[in-house]
């Protein structure tokens, strides 16, 4: 397993956050729209919302639905895989991310793992 080179060498473009609490419900909503609406968030803004809540998750000693907070670690992690292994340095430090696409067919494996 090799090292990402860039990591901390680039800043994503600002974005608004999703205002919805954590639920299983509200994820499988999200990754809906991602595949059915995909205008409602940016795929920027949904992993986003996925790391915040897999973040509060593993900074708590709660136990919980482990499969879901996976689920929610795998879309930040394929976020960040993603864009360090499709996009050059240059072009992560000058891109617009809001208007980066994941594959459609991750959000529909994340939706289905989930159901």
């Amino acid at each position: 397993m090799s090292r990402n080179r860039y990591v901390g060498s680039w800043n994503e473009s600002n974005f608004i956050e999703i205002d919805s609490f954590f639920s299983k419900e509200n994820l499988v909503h999200l990754l809906k729209g991602a595949i059915n609406k995909p205008d409602q968030y940016t795929h920027q803004q949904i992993c986003h919302w996925c790391e915040k809540q897999y973040m509060n998750y593993i900074n708590e000693d709660k136990l919980g639905d482990e499969k879901l907070y996976g689920i929610l670690g795998d879309i930040s992690a394929q976020w960040n895989l993603y864009l360090a292994n499709t996009f050059s340095l240059k072009e992560l430090q000058q891109l617009d991310y809001s208007e980066i696409k994941l594959p459609i067919k991750w959000f529909e494996d994340w939706l289905e793992d989930l159901t």
